[in-house]
């Protein structure tokens, strides 16, 4: 029973987000926050309640870790300019919630190919496709000679939060159903 209150919880968080993220573009912290704190609140009690889990306190780490290597790898691509601050703290709220590091990489992998098929789409339908083609070769020989390219900010946003909502979905759904992935999670 846990599991369907985890990917009730999971699915509230996220689809909420990418319903606010396609109307503003921006993922809020008045959501993501809360979020975390609900996911490491309901992992201690899910350890508490579930013999599998073991107890409150490894609910509680398994919490707090996937909410840590959430931050420590969207943050790379934040750094880098890849994403936005509200993904990198949907992402902390998935690990947060879902307790279980294969859910969190289902996710981000899962929400990588969904963006990239976003970006391919708005890419397409704006005629752009070539203009981002020519930008990004210049970045990779930029990048060959250890400069960092300077790209201009006229390119369209995707609302990322919808592609991680998605791959959370997709990766919840695979444990729900049982369906055995290299990373499906037992949750």
């Amino acid at each position: 029973m846990t599991e369907w209150v985890t990917m009730g919880l999971l699915a509230a968080v996220m689809i909420a987000a990418a319903i606010i993220d396609c109307r503003t573009h921006l993922v809020p912290n008045w959501l993501t926050y809360p979020a975390m704190a609900a996911g490491l609140v309901w992992s201690a009690v899910a350890g508490a309640i579930d013999p599998q889990m073991g107890s409150a306190w490894a609910g509680l780490q398994n919490s707090a870790a996937g909410m840590g290597l959430a931050v420590l790898g969207m943050g790379i691509l934040f750094a880098a300019g890849g994403l936005g601050g509200g993904d990198v703290k949907l992402m902390a709220a998935v690990g947060a919630i879902s307790a279980n590091w294969q859910t969190l990489l289902a996710t981000a992998f899962y929400a990588f190919i969904v963006g990239a098929l976003l970006a391919l789409i708005v890419m397409f339908a704006r005629g752009l496709f070539k203009q981002t083609a020519r930008r990004l070769w210049g970045a990779m020989l930029m990048a060959g000679a250890k400069t960092r390219p300077e790209l201009p900010d006229d390119s369209p946003r995707i609302p990322y939060a919808l592609a991680i909502c998605i791959g959370g979905l997709v990766a919840g759904s695979e444990t729900l159903l049982g369906l055995a992935t290299p990373w499906a999670p037992a949750w």
